[in-house]
């Protein structure tokens, strides 16, 4: 098996990211496109796909649970994560090879959970029950081995930068202290619902403006919302690499401003 460096990681990172972020807030028009721009992804990228043959362990039968499953009756999905992997790839790969990608023919288009709703809210939801899992595993995947590429790049290089900027990608490394120990410091209650409001303000005006670098500050966005999930203060490599992100981008830059200043010590 080929051993990926970090900066090949970060690059399929960046690439995965983007596509999935496309299929993950996807409206009903494009949800057929979206979905086979991800399977395409998932297929020929050797690292992404490996990690799908490896888990994709349990058949299922498709035809017959679509055929089987009760009016707004939700699909079920294992509590075993290779069985979850492998029934959420199945279940979108088939949408693809028979439904030309159009996911929402899996469950009736119009009716998934609920009875009075539209086609978007039901898209929604069944995104949040399927997709949205799916994505996580892989982008997590992603991220270990691409912590484990950097530990091991850094060992070898004690110059090895904390952060660096490369072509359409934002590379941030983990900050540590002795060795293998990495930094953290918890959060006040308060100051984490601040930054998670501001966070949500950002998004917001990302999706609602046509801005620069869109796709590399929500990627550092999501990262600092991972450690305030956790009540950790976010690494200052990520907000150093925000900064630099927003600045010049008068619509956001006072946000990104006042985001950092929450976590200035």
């Amino acid at each position: 098996m080929k051993t990926y460096s970090s900066e090949e990681l970060q690059n399929i990172s960046s690439d995965f990211r983007a596509i999935a972020r496309r299929l993950s807030r996807t409206d009903y028009s494009q949800c057929d496109a979206n979905l086979k721009r991800f399977i395409t992804f998932i297929d020929a990228n050797p690292f992404v796909s490996i990690f799908i043959k490896e888990n994709n362990t349990k058949e299922y039968d498709i035809p017959g649970i679509l055929a089987k499953r009760s009016w707004l009756d939700p699909f079920e999905v294992s509590t075993v994560i290779t069985e979850e992997i492998s029934f959420e790839y199945q279940l979108l790969k088939y949408a693809v090879d028979n439904f030309d990608g159009d996911f929402t023919s899996l469950y009736g288009t119009y009716f998934y959970v609920k009875s009075k709703s539209n086609a978007n809210d039901e898209m929604r939801t069944f995104i949040e029950h399927i997709v949205d899992p799916l994505i996580d595993y892989i982008a997590e995947h992603i991220r270990k081995a691409y912590e484990r590429a950097h530990q091991i790049e850094s060992q070898g290089n004690p110059e090895f930068p904390s952060a660096l900027t490369a072509t359409n990608s934002t590379i941030v490394f983990n900050s540590s202290v002795g060795g293998n120990v990495a930094t953290t410091v918890n959060i006040l209650s308060e100051t984490r619902d601040q930054a998670q409001e501001i966070i949500k303000n950002m998004k917001e005006l990302l999706d609602g403006q046509s801005i620069d670098n869109s796709d590399e500050i929500l990627e550092i966005l999501e990262e600092i919302n991972d450690s305030l999930k956790e009540n950790r203060k976010p690494k200052n490599s990520f907000l150093i690499t925000l900064k630099s992100l927003c600045s010049g981008t008068t619509a956001i830059a006072g946000l990104a401003t006042t985001l950092i200043n929450l976590f200035a010590s």
